[in-house]
This record gives structure tokens, C-alpha cells and sequence, in this order.
């Protein structure tokens, strides 16, 4: 969709077919930014059926999302590098929505609302948009209040008993005071269902916005916003056993243990898992206040923010078997506050030759994680040691054992970017931020029962990190014509240190600190655009070095965050977008990726396997499959009266990818690749004052694995084969799904 940017909020309206980004801090038109940038507006996240942040690879081949257990597990990856959300490491990913850092990948769980665009930004980031931005941001836009009276209303229904009503309403109070409220209900049963355990998949989603605009002089616009997210439900994800990760021998031991059979069809919508007490309660909410004021052709942004995340999940048994062995208390809670100061520069300094943007920067979390553990009789028969059996019957088993993990974060940031024009076609732009960050923490293990010992141990540890940081990006870019711009680009980046909050059967004490990932980047990319844009082509070459790599991995027996070893991410990303004839469209997006550790001599083998420990120098990293591309046609043409019809299809694809959620080389948790294709029709009325859609997703019912996770109790469950290695599961994508949806814009 065609869009510019009002002058005074930074956020795209329709108009003469420029696509207007932000990526820089300043509104730019999308072909004159040299950065690797996937732009999805709202009109095209519609029509591709992108419901959640998880949704985007479908028409996003660089991202990569997923979920692990639970909704604090999501997972956001650029280039093959991201971090699951459940534990206190900072994401690789940074996410922003409205300029305000969302600082929990958790946090953002759930269905999105009434946006404007969704900016993918690719490779370190750190001059700009800092810290945890090591190799990439999402820069999510809001649609902000207009001068016009509108709104819209709209009710879904599809697969797995999911109903939905959302809408928004702008409203004028005044000549300079406008108001935009935007709100959703979602009730979902689920993809799947139990045999008897009871408890719901899926999750129902609540969530409002309130966003007000005030010009109080010529000079000076306020913006405030407040929104409300709660999700609420069963939350737990169909995870079979993984049949060729078995040996007949291992299966029949186990099934023999439990008493019960395992699932291990993947195609199956009805499972045995124990899932009696599943449940999910999160909240996240938060206000921000921005000042833009106009110093003459300069312009000062201020943007204050708030925000709260109170999570709580209850896994019905975790170790996702037919019988209750071991319950879960998790509780999250963030609370986050941010500050930024920003300076811009007109663009026609030094008789045009050159500007800036400035800022300073400050951020704070308080985070909060708290684990309890309950134990079944079940767990005291079959997964403790035969002589402890008596005394986990014994002892307290609800909670049997519990941790409280601590963190508080303080972090200054200074920038500043500028570009010059060496000559009007050559640009020099560059940039540097410094960074510095505060951190303490404690971790609180206590043990109240002899047979919790395999899961922790008592362990009290004080934590302190603190680091000052330099990032740099340096680029030039050339435009020999307005149809095509080359450009070259040195940037790096880094991920924050921090500590490991699990739980551990060893007390680890200050191995817990883990110091910053650091990322350096090199790109050399064009992008071209015809003058009457029919065709638009983009492309980018990288290579990211990344040193101290942040990843799980053994400490004797128990895993931990460290830094290991290091790893190089290399590629070629491009973008097509041809538009032959009126009402037609065609795109397609690919993201070649060539992923290798350059050393990780002491990785952990496989489980069951001997040494403890192997080198997989030369071995790709997880979630990095080769290629990965997405493609889809769209036509749209008048039907009779004043009526149209739009048909879209898009197809995602990925070929293999190690898929495990620790890096081990095991060959059994090898993603084989796979393609999934999505269509929508939609029928749009007069004016486009409504219409109806129907939709599909996954429509040739691809089973595929987000997430490959070790069997929990692995070793007394006798799943360790000196073959096999052990027992695996798979987090099963979502199956084929349909859906309709009614529209009407007044």
C-alpha cells in the first residue's frame, strides 16, 4: 500500500505510492534507507492472515518465531540467532512497538491489534535502537489518531472453536485533539484435544488501546497511548514423542513404567498427555507520553514509558507423559521504564550536505522469576531412586522445591548518527552509541524434599554485572540514479550479559554471570525501483562474526548459560515485487543462510552418549535452515456494481534445520524441510465500507516440529540408548486451519 508520513506523528497515511520507514529514526522512504528492511503494512499482514508475532515467517523468510513450553517461551530469530524467552536472558531481537523497547519476547504472546506496519530490520542494530538489538529489531507502528471521524468492526470465526471480535473508532475532539481506541475479544478451544485429562490448548485474548493526540501549539504535538493485553487459558502445545529417537526396547521400558501408552503420531488432533491444571494467566499493560516539538527546522522527541508483565503459568505436568509426575508453578513479572531524549536535524545542513539524529537514553527493569515444583506419588515411585522412594512419599511434595531469581536492570545509552553527502549521489553516513549497564540479582534455591535433589539444590547467590559498551555502524551508499541505490556497510551489535536464572541439581554460584554476545556485521546490498514502480527489487550479501556466544550448555549435568565459542552467520537475502498489470501483483522473498560454529570444541554431546562433551566446530546452529523463501500472487479486480474481489496465496518454504532447543548435533532433531501455503478471498463492498473474507491456513496440512526438546526424567525413564541417544519430543506446529471474517468500515 502506498503510504507517506504526518510530519508531526511519524506514522504512515496513504498517499502517491512511497512506502515511508522509520527504520532510522527519521521518516524515510523505504528504497533510500541502506539497511536490509522488510516493510508489512497493515493491508498486507491482513491479507497473508498473520494473527500473532509467531505468524510472521510466512511472509517474512529472514524471521524466524516459534514457541517452547508455555507462553514465556517464545522464541525470535534473525538470521539463525535468537533466544527462547524463558529464562532471564535478553533477547537477540530487540522489539519496539511505538519507540517504546518491549524488554520480554513473552510480553508480546498473543493476538496483535490495530496496526499500521510491522518494520524488519536485519543485522545489528545497536547504534540506534541499542543493546539486545545484536541481530536485528522489530519496529512495530500503531495507527495513530487522524482529524477524520472513522473506525471499523470486525468478527472471525475459524478453526478449533476460535471466535474473535475486534475494532477501533477515531474520533475528532476539537481542530487539534483527536482520539483512537482500538479493542479485541478472542475466545479459542484449541487445535487439539485430550482423551480424558481435561484443559484447553488454546487461549482466549483480550486486549484494548487508547492513543490521543493534542497539537497544543504549532510547535509542539503530544501524544499519549495506554494499552491492555490478557491472555487467558490452557496454554499447552501438542508434543509426541519423536518414534525414530526410540529403540522398540526403550518405547516398551517406558510404556511399562508409566502404565500407559505415549503419543507418537504427530497427525493425531487428540492426545493422552496429562493436562489436568494447565493453565495461563498473563497480563501485560503499559502508558507511554511522547513530545514532539519543532525547534525551528530542528526537531526534539521525547518519549517516556511504562510497562507490566505479570505472568503466570501452571503446567498440568511437565514432563508431557500421560500420568502426573511433576507439576509446575511458574510466575513472571517485569516491570519496565524507559526514558529517551532525541534530537533530529533537518536534512539540508551545511547547504544540504548534512544531518543527524542524537539522543540520550536510559532504561530500567525489575524482573522476577519464581518456579515451584510439585511432586506426584508417581515421581517418588517411578523417577526417584528406589531407596528414596519412602522418603519423597514422606516428605513435602507441593512444593517440593522452589526458586525466586532476582534481577535489576539499569542502562544510560548516548548516540549519534550522522550522514554527509561527499558528492550529491555519494553518502557517508556514521554512527556510534555507548552503552552502559547495570545489573544485580540473587538466586533463592530451597529443597524440601530428599527426591527434588535430581532438579536442585539449596543455593543462595548474590549476582552483580556491570559493563560499558561501544556500537558502531559505518555505511556508504550510492545512487547513480533514482531508480538504484548500492550501499556497503560495517555495523556491530551486542546482546547484554546477565545471569543464569534456572534451577540446577549443583549449586553454581557466580558461573551463574555470563558476559555480552558481540556481533560484528559486514553487508553489501542495492536496492533498485523503476520510476512508475512495477518492479521493486532489493538484496542484500552479509556476514556476521559472532563472538561469546550466549547458549545452554553442560556443567556437569546441569545446564547452563555460558559463553561458547563462536560462530559465523553468512548469506544472501533478497526481495521481488513485480507488478505486470493492473489488480496483479507478484512477490517473493529469499534468505540464503550459511551457518557454522568457527570453534565450539566443548559442546555437549548427545544425551547417553560418551564423552560428556564433543566438538561441533563446523556444525550449523540451530533454527539456521539453508534456504528459506516465501512467494505470493494477489489480483484484485471490480466484480459487478460497485463491488471488487481480492485473491490472494502465499507459500512459505524451509529446507532442514537443526531444530533442538540445546545444541548438541544429535541428527534426530533435524527439522526436515517443508512448504506451507495459505490463500484468502475476499469480497469488498462499496467504497470498501466492508467486506467478507475467507482464509486458510496451512492448507496442505504440513505436521512439522517448531522446537525438538529432550524427554524430561530422560535417564530414569530408561530412554538413554548408547544408539539412539535419547528419548525427543516434538512441539507440533498448527495444523490446518479455515476461517471467515466480516468487516465494516464506517
Amino acid at each position: 500500500m502506498a503510504q507517506q508520513v504526518d510530519s508531526a506523528t511519524g506514522n504512515a497515511v496513504a498517499d502517491a505510492g512511497e512506502i515511508i520507514v522509520t527504520a532510522q529514526r527519521r521518516s524515510e522512504r523505504l528504497q533510500d534507507v541502506p539497511i536490509a528492511i522488510t516493510n508489512l503494512d497493515s493491508g498486507r499482514l491482513a491479507k497473508a492472515n498473520i494473527q500473532t508475532l509467531q505468524d510472521l515467517p510466512r511472509i517474512a523468510p529472514t524471521l524466524k518465531g516459534g514457541n517452547g513450553p508455555g507462553t514465556s517461551g517464545v522464541r525470535l530469530s534473525i538470521r539463525g540467532l535468537g533466544s527462547l524467552g524463558n529464562s532471564a536472558i535478553e533477547p537477540s531481537v530487540a522489539t519496539f512497538v511505538d519507540g517504546v523497547y518491549i524488554a520480554r519476547p513473552g510480553a508480546m504472546y498473543g493476538a496483535l491489534l490495530d496496526l499500521d506496519a510491522i518494520e524488519i530490520l536485519s543485522g545489528p542494530q545497536g547504534t540506534l535502537f541499542g543493546r539486545n538489538a545484536s541481530v536485528g529489531a522489530l519496529n512495530i507502528r500503531t495507527k495513530a489518531p487522524s482529524d477524520r471521524f472513522e473506525g471499523n468492526v470486525g468478527v472471525e470465526a475459524g478453526t478449533g472453536d476460535r471466535y474473535r471480535l475486534d475494532g477501533a473508532i477515531n474520533v475528532p475532539l476539537g481542530q487539534d485533539v483527536a482520539l483512537r481506541v482500538a479493542g479485541l475479544a478472542q475466545l479459542f478451544d484449541g487445535y487439539w484435544k485430550t482423551t480424558g485429562t481435561g484443559g484447553r490448548s488454546g487461549v482466549d485474548n483480550f486486549a484494548g488501546r487508547a492513543t490521543l493526540r493534542a497539537r497544543l501549539s504549532d510547535k509542539l504535538t503530544w501524544t499519549g497511548r495506554g494499552d491492555y493485553t490478557l491472555t487467558r487459558g490452557g496454554g499447552w502445545q501438542y508434543t509426541p514423542l519423536i518414534a525414530k529417537s526410540l529403540t522398540p526396547a526403550t518405547l516398551a521400558a517406558l510404556t511399562a513404567r508409566i502404565g500407559a501408552p505415549s503419543d507418537l503420531d504427530r497427525d493425531d488432533r487428540t492426545t493422552n498427555q496429562y493436562t489436568a491444571g494447565n493453565h495461563v494467566d498473563s497480563k501485560h499493560w503499559g502508558v507511554s507520553s511522547q513530545f514532539d516539538l519543532e525547534l525551528g527546522d530542528f526537531a526534539v522527541k521525547l518519549t517516556d514509558s511504562y510497562r507490566d508483565w505479570n505472568n503466570l503459568e501452571q503446567d498440568g505436568d511437565g514432563s508431557f507423559l500421560p500420568i502426573l509426575l511433576l507439576a509446575r508453578d511458574n510466575f513472571w513479572r517485569s516491570k519496565s521504564n524507559a526514558h529517551e531524549l532525541q534530537l533530529s536535524s533537518p536534512t539540508d545542513l551545511l547547504g544540504g550536505r548534512f544531518s543527524f539524529v542524537s539522543g540520550v537514553y536510559y532504561y530500567h527493569e525489575d524482573l522476577r522469576i519464581n518456579y515451584n515444583f510439585n511432586l506426584s506419588p508417581d515421581f517418588c515411585r517411578i523417577v526417584a531412586p528406589s531407596t528414596a522412594t519412602a522418603a519423597c512419599l514422606a516428605n513435602p511434595r507441593n512444593p517440593a522445591a522452589l526458586f525466586v531469581f532476582n534481577q535489576r536492570t539499569s542502562s544510560f545509552a548516548g548516540y549519534l548518527q550522522g550522514s554527509f553527502k561527499i558528492v550529491p549521489s555519494l553518502d557517508l553516513t556514521l554512527g556510534a552509541r555507548y552503552t552502559h549497564d547495570d545489573k544485580d540479582g540473587s538466586f533463592i534455591g530451597r529443597n524440601f524434599n530428599p527426591a527434588a535433589a535430581s532438579i536442585q539444590t539449596n543455593e543462595t547467590t548474590k549476582l552483580s554485572y556491570a559493563e560499558g559498551r561501544w556500537t558502531y555502524r559505518a555505511n556508504l551508499a550510492w545512487r547513480p540514479s533514482r531508480e538504484l541505490m548500492l550501499f556497503a556497510t560495517y555495523s556491530t551489535g551486542f546482546k547484554s550479559g546477565g545471569f543464569n536464572s534456572g534451577n540446577s541439581n549443583a549449586a553454581l554460584g557466580q558461573l551463574r554471570v555470563f558476559n555480552p554476545e558481540i556481533v560484528k556485521d559486514y553487508e553489501l546490498g542495492f536496492k533498485f525501483q523503476t520510476r512508475d514502480r512495477v518492479l521493486t527489487f532489493n538484496a542484500t550479501a552479509f556476514r556476521m562474526d559472532v563472538d561469546d556466544f550466549q547458549e545452554r550448555a553442560l556443567f556437569g549435568i546441569t545446564p547452563v548459560v555460558q559463553n561458547v565459542g563462536s560462530l559465523r552467520q553468512q548469506g544472501i537475502e533478497a526481495e521481488l515485487t513485480v507488478r505486470p498489470v493492473e489488480g496483479l501483483q507478484l512477490n517473493t522473498g529469499i534468505a540464503y543462510l550459511d551457518s557454522k560454529f568457527k570453534s565450539y570444541p566443548n559442546a555437549p554431546n548427545i544425551p547417553g552418549f560418551t564423552p560428556a562433551t564433543h566438538d561441533l566446530s563446523g556444525f550449523p546452529l540451530t533454527f539456521s535452515p539453508k534456504l528459506a523463501g516465501t512467494s505470493g500472487v494477489e489480483y484484485s479486480a471490480p466484480v459487478g456494481g460497485d463491488m471488487r474481489i481480492s485473491l490472494r496465496g502465499d507459500i512459505s518454504y524451509t529446507t532442514k534445520y537443526y531444530a533442538g532447543t540445546t545444541i548438541d548435533g544429535n541428527p534426530y532433531t533435524v527439522q526436515p524441510g517443508y512448504s506451507l501455503l495459505s490463500a484468502r478471498a475476499t469480497l469488498f463492498g462499496r467504497d470498501d465500507n466492508w467486506s467478507i473474507a475467507l482464509f486458510g491456513d496451512n492448507l496442505a496440512d504440513k505436521r512439522y516440529c517448531t522446537n525438538i526438546a529432550v524427554q524430561v526424567f530422560d535417564a530414569p525413564l530408561g530412554l538413554r540408548n548408547p544408539t539412539t541417544g535419547t528419548g525427543l519430543r516434538c512441539f507440533v506446529g498448527n495444523p490446518r486451519t479455515f476461517g471467515a471474517r466480516l468487516t465494516k468500515n464506517f
